[in-house]
């Protein structure tokens, strides 16, 4: 398997599992991560997911280009334009968080940017070197722009020069840098504390925000309100109020014996 899928207390972890090429991503491993994500996406037990790499070199140096230019047999898996699979558009309503750990290059830094939540440890590495190779770096190009400002994101693209962690959290890719040996304890601190939030709402905001960044603001309040209507009518939301006259911690649906305490 080219990745691990573990799941607990309405967690999934994806991770990267080809450390001993800084987990390059071959076709399988595009395969699996989409199948990872319509998992998280099926399941009403996850509430959150998290992707992170094997070892310490790398989150992921991006695709294998020796499998992708060398007449590989799976060579179909790279044709264009492929809306079901995550590089080009695929993912999940559920928050994702990516935990990273050394080099998130091409399309490494595209996963990343997938997700909801960046954090990286300190020996993180950034950068999108496409245009080195004569290549485009895609889905990213989309999103990068959208994330830290037009004028950084051009500098990345157009150079493919390689950014550190304390660059990469001072112009807004990542939210926060955390020590190597507890990256992966802090994407779960972080995680369970948005899987202990109400589900619906949880989902709602990111979908708010996600359909926001490009409605204009008369769309915005009809999302707004739409949403509204979808939170208002779940019995989630008469439980979260209630929880909060209450003052005690909320019991939603969904919940295990220990998620309620």
């Amino acid at each position: 398997m080219a990745i691990i899928f573990e799941r607990q207390d309405g967690i999934a972890t994806i991770t990267l599992n080809r450390p001993e090429v800084l987990n390059a991503m071959d076709p399988a491993m595009y395969a699996e991560i989409t199948e990872a994500f319509a998992e998280i996406e099926r399941d009403p037990g996850i509430r959150v997911g998290i992707v992170t790499g094997a070892g310490d070199r790398a989150f992921t140096a991006g695709a294998d280009l020796k499998l992708m230019h060398t007449g590989h047999d799976d060579s179909v898996e790279w044709a264009p334009w492929r809306p079901d699979r995550w590089d080009f558009g695929a993912t999940t309503s559920k928050p994702l968080i990516a935990a990273i750990n050394g080099y998130a290059l091409a399309g490494g830094l595209e996963l990343a940017l997938v997700c909801d939540i960046r954090i990286a440890s300190p020996n993180a590495v950034f950068g999108t070197p496409e245009v080195k190779w004569n290549l485009l770096h895609g889905f990213g190009a989309y999103r990068l722009p959208r994330i830290i400002s037009l004028s950084h994101a051009m500098e990345m693209l157009l150079t493919g020069e390689f950014i550190d962690a304390e660059t990469a959290e001072r112009i807004g890719l990542v939210s926060r840098i955390v020590p190597a040996s507890d990256l992966r304890a802090e994407a779960a601190r972080i995680a369970a504390r948005i899987a202990g939030n109400g589900p619906m709402a949880v989902r709602m905001t990111k979908e708010l925000v996600q359909h926001g960044l490009s409605a204009s603001p008369a769309g915005y309040f009809r999302l707004m309100h739409e949403y509204y209507s979808r939170v208002d009518a779940t019995p989630d939301q008469e439980e979260g109020l209630a929880a909060f006259a209450e003052k005690r911690r909320p019991r939603y649906s969904g919940d295990t014996q220990e998620d309620q305490g």
